[in-house]
């Protein structure tokens, strides 16, 4: 009997052993990889309505970023919010908000960083869709009767955007995430080399594009909800004289193979806005045909959340889009 106990406690001491020298060694060859998950204290709920947002004053991480929010609760850059001057609300989700990038390296704060005669304000947040643009742009142009002085409205679109009401354990590992809760949540939060072994084992960009593709569709009620939704904040920046543009963001997946696009959804959603007089961009081809490998674009083993690169070529992108206009 003391044989077993100490032949288990050995191969338990072994596993763990083994474990920590495979997570050291990834920590020391993929430093690409970065810690999953934001500080909960970044976020406030019904902020904007019923929509959670950033809370004023806060700082965290994200993904391993550093993240503070300055006093009127958009994500601060390195420029000062100028009250004086006009602004540019951009509106998105935990793409735009920039996980896992620093703030003056995302694509808003590049942008900042291009255009001294405007605000860039990004209260973009984690698991935003589009009733929440409608809400932000109720408050901060109705509620708030436009003090920041909002010249123009940008949503940058993220295909998962569309849905509302979808459970997380339906989604692509929602399973396992029911099952093993806050278990997975510290090993997610902890290991490296649980991204990296998950990485190689599935194809987590492929399935997440595979699902939200459902969804598109002609008949789909989502995307009529969506079209429905973004005519009315059309109309209520129309009303108020500020210009709206959607930008279309792509998944790693539909990137993948360069010479066969898969932009179905995009399509359809330039269908929809753009014979409605909406300005509507999509960066995919572009990103496509760059010199960069499809995968290099964005996060380790995330084929939604832009990486370094990523940022910088959407940025690059939205400022050659706007000197066209």
């Amino acid at each position: 009997m003391k044989k077993t106990t100490l032949l288990i406690i050995y191969n338990i001491l072994a596993i763990f052993i083994i474990f920590f020298i495979l997570e050291f060694l990834t920590r020391r060859f993929f430093p690409q990889i970065k810690p999953q998950g934001s500080d909960k204290n970044l976020f406030i709920d019904n902020v904007y309505f019923d929509s959670h947002g950033l809370k004023p004053l806060s700082s965290g991480y994200s993904n391993g970023a550093l993240v503070k929010i300055n006093q009127y609760g958009f994500r601060e850059f390195n420029t000062k919010v100028d009250t004086s001057k006009k602004s540019w609300l951009i509106l998105g989700d935990s793409v735009t908000m920039g996980i896992g990038v620093k703030a003056d390296s995302t694509f808003t704060g590049r942008l900042q960083s291009q255009l001294n005669s405007v605000n860039i304000l990004n209260p973009s947040v984690v698991g935003y869709a589009i009733k929440d643009y409608k809400n932000l742009c109720n408050h901060f142009i109705t509620k708030q009767k436009n003090k920041l002085h909002i010249s123009r409205i940008i949503i940058f679109w993220c295909l998962n955007d569309i849905y509302l009401d979808v459970p997380d354990f339906q989604t692509p590992g929602g399973s396992l995430r029911y099952l093993l809760g806050d278990v997975l949540k510290i090993i997610r939060t902890r290991s490296r080399f649980y991204m990296l072994l998950k990485t190689l084992l599935f194809d987590r960009p492929k399935s997440y594009y595979m699902f939200d593709e459902k969804f598109y569709y002609p008949d789909s009620p989502e995307l009529k909800n969506t079209i429905n939704d973004i005519f009315e904040i059309n109309n209520l920046c129309d009303e108020q004289n500020v210009n709206f543009s959607i930008v279309l963001l792509p998944y790693e997946y539909q990137m993948r193979d360069s010479n066969n696009l898969i932009d179905t959804p995009q399509k359809l959603m330039c269908e929809n806005l753009t014979g409605k007089g909406i300005t509507v961009l999509n960066p995919m081809h572009v990103l496509a045909e760059s010199q960069f490998d499809s995968k290099t674009i964005f996060l380790f083993g995330d084929g939604i959340h832009l990486s370094n690169l990523g940022h910088r070529l959407i940025a690059e992108f939205m400022n050659s889009s706007l000197k066209s206009k």
